[in-house]
């Protein structure tokens, strides 16, 4: 495969993804006069961390009409695995070069770790502007699991805290996600209902909120009802072991181990047996516990 040299510059960047990502990624990993090799775009394969699966149909002849007059601009960014290579970003720059009829792909190969991987996947997915509230949710619950704190990923990614805290708090419930994801309800009313507990009176939110019965203010009133109702009939079930716990903690206390020797040696046997169910309800309630 022919080898060329190439500068990229901050202006190329910007041309070849559209946003500003490119700019930190290649700060980050040096790509300043660096290798590109022509790559059969047969060999080529998606980033594994990459969670977009659709791409607009429209947007994609677009690019490929302006491959076909122009070439493709720039290069990407991947490394080699095997006789294969596996791209950091710019699938949808792929898809569209394959629609152009191009073969080969100018890519840059560097050695990349599986999670510089995933960061280059989920920080350029977040940057664009068609995507899913649910699908940036997923990519910022990726990095939380790289260890990212909520800072960092919005210092990363250029979103306030608080938008990305309100994302997550999205996933928490799986009913509330699928209706974000759907388009059923808008993200902010989303995050009040994933407030409630109780999966019916979710139901019943989602529900009044997608045949649009209430505002804002009202649904912040219903959840607020729907809370109170919640943590009543929360504890209306609660079973507190504790106060008989600690009662018989107390008596076990007033034992006399010391005083055993005092003992009638009649008692003895008792004794023990008392002792060994005592030690026997114990074992039990453990395993229960852990259970």
């Amino acid at each position: 495969m022919a080898k060329r040299r190439a500068t990229v510059s901050s202006k190329d960047a910007q041309r070849t993804l559209g946003t500003d990502i490119l700019d930190r990624l290649l700060e980050a990993e040096g790509l300043v006069e660096v290798p590109v090799v022509e790559v059969p775009i047969e060999q080529i394969d998606p980033n594994p961390y990459q969670t977009r699966r659709d791409f607009d149909e429209e947007g994609l002849e677009e690019l490929a009409t302006s491959m076909r007059v122009h070439g493709f601009y720039g290069h990407l960014v991947g490394r080699q695995v095997e006789d294969r290579y596996q791209l950091g970003y710019g699938q949808r720059r792929v898809l569209a070069a394959q629609s152009a009829g191009l073969t080969t792909i100018p890519v840059v190969v560097r050695d990349l770790t599986d999670a510089q991987m995933m960061e280059i996947a989920i920080t350029e997915n977040v940057q664009r502007k068609d995507l899913n509230p649910i699908e940036e949710a997923e990519a910022y619950k990726q990095l939380t699991q790289l260890g990212y704190s909520y800072r960092q990923i919005s210092a990363r990614v250029a979103k306030s805290p608080g938008h990305i805290s309100m994302l997550l708090n999205l996933l928490r419930q799986e009913d509330v996600t699928e209706s974000v994801r759907h388009q059923k309800v808008g993200i902010r009313e989303a995050h009040e209902i994933a407030k409630v507990e109780d999966a019916e009176q979710r139901r019943e939110l989602l529900e009044r909120m997608a045949r649009r019965e209430l505002d804002r203010d009202a649904l912040k009133a219903a959840v607020r009802t729907a809370r109170r109702r919640g943590v009543s009939t929360t504890l209306a079930r609660i079973y507190d072991p504790i106060p008989n716990l600690r009662s018989a903690l107390t008596r076990l206390e007033k034992v006399r181990p010391d005083r055993f020797s005092d003992m009638d040696k009649h008692m003895l046997p008792d004794v023990r047996t008392l002792l060994e169910e005592i030690a026997s309800r114990v074992r039990f309630f453990l395993e229960q516990l852990e259970k």
